[in-house]
């Protein structure tokens, strides 16, 4: 695989940024690069990077809202 080299090159990482452009197959490649076990360590590290900002505000998200749902069933 070409992702699976020890140094990326502009090429590979021209089209990693191509096929993270195609919705729907930026998908699916990501998360195959994110579980294969031969992914380039500063690919899997950069995606990892992409991902933290998501998980963060989902919890933030996820913790605000069941913050405002007790708060709002003890007042009335």
């Amino acid at each position: 695989m070409m992702f699976s080299r020890r140094h990326m090159t502009v090429i590979d990482w021209w089209l990693f940024f191509l096929l993270m452009a195609i919705p729907l197959v930026n998908i699916i490649v990501f998360i195959l690069l994110l579980v294969s076990a031969g992914t380039n360590k500063s690919l899997k590290n950069y995606l990892l990077a992409l991902i933290l900002p998501i998980v963060i505000m989902i919890v933030l998200f996820a913790t605000g809202m069941i913050s405002m749902g007790l708060l709002g069933g003890m007042g009335g």
